[in-house]
């Protein structure tokens, strides 16, 4: 007989079931785990909501609370009527907002970034989005920036990842491609830095 140490735990497994099995309500969960950003992480909300309305891509944004202990909250409740596409859910700890957002989000695609990249610009994130929405790959990761993947397909990668600020894209992407998945690895630059071809395709140039 299997014992559940926690209700966390059984709760975590619970949404994990939920993402697995339910149908796509959005293109595009974005997943942006903030901890003290209350400088960024309100700027980060309005450019990622504008930047995929002007794709017309329908979208969901979830800001993943990583223990801060500043004005964030205050400064994303401000945003709640002007971004309606906007929810604030907590993560048990620093590193585990990535993990929290995969479970609860309800779109095709994860796009992964962190406050103060999303606060500037998220130019080829769009592309990447497109791309994998037309079935070119399973995830885009542009190193420092941010990472696109197939929310399905690339479940177990982001379950039970902690990761950290600029870093947390270098191991997404081993974490990816562990999986055999389709993967297209950019520098920040836009340059492929490496393409994993687990399903034998070949990646141009990051866009």
């Amino acid at each position: 007989m299997v014992s559940v140490t926690s209700e966390s735990s059984a709760a975590r497994l619970l949404l994990f079931a939920e993402a697995m099995s339910e149908n796509p309500r959005f293109d595009v969960s974005v997943i942006l785990p903030f901890g003290d950003d209350e400088e960024a992480v309100g700027i980060a909300v309005k450019h990622t909501a504008e930047h995929l309305r002007g794709l017309g891509l329908s979208f969901e944004i979830l800001a993943i609370d990583e223990d801060s202990g500043d004005n964030s909250h205050a400064v994303l409740a401000l945003l709640r009527g002007e971004v309606p596409e906007l929810r604030v859910t907590h993560a048990p700890g620093r590193g585990r907002g990535v993990d929290v957002g995969a479970a609860r989000a309800q779109g095709t695609l994860l796009l992964v970034s962190t406050p103060d990249v999303a606060s500037g610009a998220l130019d080829g994130a769009g592309d990447a989005c497109r791309r994998l929405l037309a079935g070119d790959g399973d995830a885009e990761v542009a190193l420092g920036r941010f990472t696109v993947a197939h929310r399905i397909r690339a479940m177990a990668a982001f379950r039970g990842a902690r990761l950290l600020a600029a870093a947390m894209h270098r191991r997404l992407a081993k974490r990816l491609q562990m999986r055999s998945l389709a993967v297209r690895v950019a520098a920040s630059t836009g340059v492929v830095a490496k393409s994993a071809v687990g399903r034998l395709r070949a990646f141009a140039r990051f866009g």
